[in-house]
């Protein structure tokens, strides 16, 4: 005999020596056992219905969320032990048993949607859901009465309604901000944001906002002049989600416009000037110009200016340099135009060169007199030194101690009035050629 089987048969015995071994009491025994020997909960019998008092004033609230609230007249009968509820998804059923209510005076239940004893088709209550109730007495023996009361029904509460009045605020910088007006629903604890490049969809949830009156959410990090359409839906606080809104579009605010007519009227040695056209936009707050060397791959920032300033000098150029102008436009918001079309400068120079003669070394440069210069320092070059070996306040110089055979680099730098000096020259190299 199973360890079940032995355990079985104490009840059973004792049921026999207390001179109760019906067939009803040897039933309620098993099914004692089989609860493990609780006693909190009644046990019927699905067999034999009895005949007992049908239940009255059997009533279902409806509109509450995901929960039916039913009450019924209290049957007053010694033979009643209690009421069952039954629940079924149409009107004609099939009903399934959901409660067992011990107590005649027990005439208040609440569906919540607890999985029951064969439940099955309707385990859970969800939002806008209608179900249909009816209720039964059980005896004191535990038979199940054999008529119900009539059928009532009862309307979960809906699904929240779509939120209303919303609005997508555009030409903003990189974000687009949302409102709308708070739900009228109060079981609503939320919302959830849902965003898409086309009207048509498809739309990917972006985040949610928790709470009633919460009716702000803010889209950020965005790219400049992009195109969204936004919709929300609310949220009950049992994690139903209604409806979304009708589509609402929105557009980033655009960058500015490149700057157009970028380039140089004025050249002097050690200085390039660059103008440019004005923008149209009113809410800049200025240009920054920067420039790249010839062989750096750095970007050196020149100047940055106001929106009414739209010319600069750069002072920082080196005599005959190649450099490449870049100008941007900003705006108040911080948004960078792309740049406008790039230049590429040579910068002023000397016109240096040398020449070889019997004399030595003769040196030739522009003396750019016009430029405030009076005169030049004349340098020569070893490998690793410079020595200054003149200064000139004419346009040449003759290095004399320059050998046949040798070679020889120089540079030249023009000093002004106020003995300020201009960029040093290019190197110009020679080779004096030996005497036959």
């Amino acid at each position: 005999m199973s360890p079940r089987a032995s355990l079985l048969c104490i009840p059973l015995a004792l049921a026999l020596l207390a001179g109760c071994a019906s067939t009803l009491d040897l039933e309620r025994a098993r099914r004692a056992l089989d609860r493990g020997g609780r006693s909190d909960e009644p046990v019927l019998i699905e067999d034999s219905p009895v005949v007992l008092p049908v239940p009255e004033g059997v009533s279902a609230s409806s509109g509450q969320l995901r929960t039916v609230p039913l009450r019924w007249d209290p049957v007053i009968s010694a033979d009643v032990g209690g009421y069952v509820v039954e629940r079924a998804l149409a009107a004609e059923g099939p009903f399934a048993r959901v409660a067992v209510l011990p107590g005649s005076n027990t005439t208040l239940w609440v569906d919540d949607g607890p999985a029951g004893a064969g439940i099955g088709q309707a385990a859970e209550l969800g939002d806008g859901v209608t179900a249909y109730y009816r209720v039964r007495c059980y005896a004191s023996s535990g038979r199940i009465g054999a008529d119900a009361s009539e059928v009532v029904s009862a309307t979960t509460a809906a699904p929240p309604s779509p939120p209303t009045a919303l609005r997508a605020y555009s030409h903003q910088p990189r974000k687009v901000p949302l409102s709308w007006r708070a739900s009228d629903d109060p079981f609503v604890k939320g919302y959830r944001v849902y965003r898409s490049p086309s009207f048509r969809g498809p739309f990917e949830p972006l985040g949610t906002v928790d709470g009633r009156f919460q009716t702000i959410y803010a889209d950020t990090g965005l790219g400049d002049l992009r195109v969204f359409y936004y919709r929300v839906a609310a949220l009950n606080s049992a994690g139903g989600e209604g409806r979304p809104s009708e589509p609402v579009r929105a557009v980033t605010k655009p960058e500015p416009l490149p700057p157009l007519g970028l380039r140089v009227t004025e050249q002097r040695l050690g200085a390039n000037r660059l103008v440019w056209e004005p923008n149209v936009e009113t809410n800049l707050v200025g240009y920054r110009l920067s420039r790249q060397r010839a062989g750096s791959d750095q970007r050196e920032t020149v100047a940055t200016l106001p929106p009414d300033q739209t010319a600069v000098e750069d002072t920082k150029v080196a005599a005959d340099e190649v450099v490449a102008y870049q100008l941007i436009a900003i705006d108040e918001d911080g948004l960078e135009s792309d740049p406008a079309q790039p230049i590429t400068v040579t910068s002023v120079g000397y016109d240096f060169h040398a020449t070889a003669g019997a004399d030595g070394v003769r040196l030739a440069w522009n003396p750019r007199t016009d430029e405030g210069y009076r005169g030049a320092h004349v340098f020569s070059h070893g490998t690793f030194t410079r020595s200054e070996i003149g200064f000139v306040k004419g346009a040449s110089f003759v290095d004399s101690s320059a050998k046949p055979g040798g070679s020889y680099r120089y540079t030249v730098v023009l000093e002004r009035e106020d003995a300020s000096l201009a960029p040093p020259s290019a190197p110009v190299e020679i080779r004096v050629p030996a005497l036959r």
